[in-house]
């Protein structure tokens, strides 16, 4: 970075494509060396001039988010890709944090409770005679429920979504997770408490439809193992199901592959993901075993440049049929 002497402002220059990218700050950090890693030894710290949607007066009321997210056009001088569903756009849904009853949290400042983070779409209306659809997101490992607010700016793909009619306005319900790992009793607790607990718990507080065809869940790496778990154990609860970057893969038995025959997937992923032949193994179990799936490979890593990409696929291509006006 360098230093403005007039004005003590430090600046940073780089070219970027079109779309949207999370940044943060390292504040008075030791000069990184070889054996020592910045990210080793200092906390990134969101922007202050540019804090996250739950961030009061630097008083976070959810889970603190420690990045700032800022938007790039697209230049047609440089012919670059034009991602301008990512952008800030009006009419603006409402995000919010939500904490909920669970006897299993493991979260130490909730004991007994905990969190989730609600879109609800411009003009929601709880009085409104067609209940909403819902769409249930989960993140990776360690991941909160802003995540997909902030690092992937799901409220902004929405609006935009919604505003040119090419989803219908739906209620998004993004959940947290306090596990070590994706596998075995923590995946299950999971899918358990989703389905018997913040399923029921949203139904009582919003507007929702309690048809499974109007219920969708996705979600990214370890929630992307979610989702997969999801689409064999609890494949009636939903009418969609969005396996992204999954970890682990599954493999359906005859009985189960039956069953998701009647519902919609997208497995997709990063090409250059260091997991991407999980995703690839699940598309392929699943094709296999006779379901027809969508599938949704593109070039990226692992991170959230892809699953920007693979949800607005997923709400236009598989999710809720696209509204006609």
């Amino acid at each position: 970075m360098r230093r403005d002497r007039a004005t003590g402002v430090w600046s940073y220059t780089t070219a970027l494509p079109s779309g949207e990218f999370n940044y943060g700050f390292l504040v008075n950090c030791p000069r990184a060396d070889e054996a020592n890693s910045l990210l080793t030894q200092c906390t990134e710290i969101s922007d202050v001039s540019n804090p996250p949607w739950n961030d009061r007066h630097g008083v976070s009321v959810g889970s603190v988010e420690p990045t700032s997210q800022v938007y790039l056009p697209s230049d047609p001088a440089f012919h670059s890709v034009d991602y301008s569903w990512q952008a800030p756009t009006s009419p603006h849904g409402a995000l919010r944090d939500v904490t909920y009853p669970q006897d299993l949290s493991a979260s130490p400042e909730l004991p007994g409770y905990n969190k989730l983070a609600i879109y609800t779409p411009p003009g929601y209306d709880p009085q409104r005679s067609a209940a909403y659809p819902t769409l249930y997101l989960s993140g990776g490992n360690s991941s909160n429920e802003i995540d997909w607010s902030t690092r992937a700016d799901a409220a902004n793909i929405l609006d935009n979504l919604i505003d040119t009619h090419k989803i219908r306005p739906i209620v998004v319900v993004m959940t947290t997770f306090d596990f070590t790992d994706c596998l075995g009793a923590d995946q299950a607790e999971y899918d358990q408490n989703l389905v018997s607990v913040v399923i029921p718990y949203i139904q009582a507080n919003y507007d929702v439809s309690i048809e499974p065809r109007q219920r969708a869940f996705a979600g990214l790496s370890c929630g992307g193992g979610m989702a997969a778990s999801l689409l064999v154990n609890y494949t009636s609860k939903f009418g969609y199901f969005g396996v992204m970057s999954p970890h682990p893969p599954t493999a359906p038995s005859a009985t189960q592959a039956s069953a998701i025959k009647h519902v919609g997937v997208l497995v997709g992923g990063g090409n250059q993901d260091p997991i991407h032949d999980e995703a690839v193994l699940e598309a392929q179990g699943l094709r296999q075993a006779g379901d027809k799936i969508t599938t949704d490979f593109i070039n990226g890593g692992h991170d959230w440049y892809v699953w920007r990409i693979l949800l607005h696929d997923f709400l236009t291509r598989v999710a809720f049929k696209p509204a006609n006006g």
